[in-house]
């Protein structure tokens, strides 16, 4: 089954030009997937499970909106974010390959 985060992030990378959702993405396509490994964290912290849930979406939503301030070039964005996701599609299909 296809988890529909990632295609929202596949979108918010590549047609939103978003570095924040495209690294988000490759994590996923990689199989390490970032926002679970937050949300462990947050819960060996001892925060609420609800919490847990909530804050990395909340964090990467900040993150992603303030991607203009720390990456002020939008052709750069761009490259990075498209970058990432060709790169981690490439690789798992390599890994992939490799595995059989």
């Amino acid at each position: 089954m296809v988890n529909p985060f990632a295609i929202s992030w596949l979108w918010r990378g590549f047609k939103g030009r978003s570095v924040t959702f495209a690294l988000l993405f490759a994590t996923f396509m990689l199989g390490w997937p970032l926002s679970h490994a937050v949300n462990v964290l947050l819960t060996r912290l001892g925060v609420h499970w609800l919490y847990a849930l909530i804050l990395p979406a909340v964090f990467f939503m900040w993150l992603a909106k303030r991607e203009a301030l720390l990456l002020p070039d939008e052709a750069k964005r761009t490259l990075y974010a498209r970058g990432l996701i060709a790169g981690s599609i490439v690789l798992a299909i390599v890994i992939n390959q490799l595995r059989h």
